[in-house]
């Protein structure tokens, strides 16, 4: 696999995987809770805070038709997309306030760009990494232009390949390494609830990197922590997950969001699963102490000189202080030697080493 770089962040299957926690839009233009969010990523030891540059309305048109999603408390939701849009856009002098907070207590920062100039914005802000949108896969004017972009300040694109074809993602990634942009993460993105889990398909995490042979990814649409730590178990390089203050609000993608307050545990769990996968052999150095529960064997009766060595006369039990179970193949039809007691342990010199 080729190994890419996230700002200090090695993704490849010999480094554990890096967690993006997603700010989004859930502070819905409140630059000050934005701020908060980005402070509580520091504390909770997430590695990058993951944001987007959503700068403009016109991005969507004014009759766009209706955008739906789950609420917790509301159930199913429809709202004019072009009006949710317009409650979601910061203008770029207030989103340098927020990355700017980035580079104050230095957290790096992915941003997701929807235009040329949001691209742009993002790189000259710092971003570490730019981001395209599952919407955009099929963005070829979009998608060449943050390549060539990266590629010229020597940092990576992510792709995320919800609702997308495997074909329409290799002609993606053809778009981009026609730019010459080698340095590529792709992120397998279920849909959003009430997705079932039956269309997760979290395998499609091995699949990406069988194929393309680069790190992947998950974004993590899921209400649940639970994906996280499949998606890690399965060989996933990098983490994404949004995070807010209230995940029972009745807004757009706080359904699958984590509260702020669950961050550090999640973040802490995901690491220990990755630890414990280890190795694919355990490795055991020679010589070693033998394990104090491998039994041994005992006379079960008063034995003595000339006695068959069977299980008639013969018991088992740990820890094993002479001869060990696994040698029981070379003493079994022998002769006892020496009286042994009942219970007592039997020892490689009570065996008569003549023939049986």
């Amino acid at each position: 696999m080729r190994s890419v770089r996230i700002d200090k962040f090695t993704l490849d299957d010999s480094h554990q995987p890096v967690f993006l926690a997603e700010i989004g839009t859930y502070f819905n233009q409140d630059i000050e809770l934005a701020k908060q969010f980005v402070r509580k990523i520091k504390e909770s030891g997430a590695d990058i805070v993951k944001g987007e540059v959503l700068h403009s309305p016109e991005v969507c048109l004014a009759e766009g038709g209706d955008a739906a999603y789950m609420t917790f408390k509301e159930g199913n939701k429809a709202e004019n997309y072009r009006a949710l849009i317009e409650r979601k856009v910061v203008r770029l002098e207030h989103y340098k306030e927020i990355f700017g907070l980035c580079r104050k207590i230095e957290i790096p920062f992915v941003l997701s760009v929807y235009d040329f100039e949001g691209a742009d914005f993002a790189l000259k802000e710092g971003a570490c990494a730019l981001k395209i949108a599952t919407s955009n896969i099929v963005h070829a004017p979009l998608i060449r232009y943050v390549a060539k972009a990266v590629k010229k300040e020597g940092k990576p694109i992510i792709i995320d390949t919800g609702k997308s074809t495997l074909g329409e993602i290799a002609r993606e990634m053809q778009w981009i390494r026609d730019t010459g942009c080698e340095d590529i993460i792709i992120e397998h993105a279920p849909a959003a609830a009430p997705n079932p889990l039956t269309e997760h398909h979290l395998r499609m995490i091995q699949t990406f990197k069988q194929v393309f042979d680069i790190p992947v990814g998950l974004s993590c649409h899921h209400s649940g922590d639970e994906m996280l730590y499949a998606a890690v178990a399965l060989g996933a390089n990098l983490i994404e997950k949004g995070v807010c203050d209230d995940p029972d609000k009745p807004d757009q993608d706080f359904y699958w969001s984590m509260a702020m307050s669950e961050l550090g545990p999640v973040v802490q769990k995901c690491r220990n699963i990755y630890t414990a996968l280890g190795k694919s052999m355990r490795h055991i150095p020679s010589p070693r102490k033998v394990p104090n529960d491998r039994m041994g064997l005992v006379a079960k009766t008063d034995v003595y000189p000339g006695e068959k060595i069977d299980y008639s006369t013969v018991g088992f039990a740990f820890p094993a202080k002479g001869v060990p179970v696994e040698d029981w193949d070379i003493v079994e039809g022998k002769k006892f030697s020496k009286a042994v007691k009942k219970g007592c342990v039997i020892k490689m010199g009570d065996v008569d080493a003549g023939e049986d």
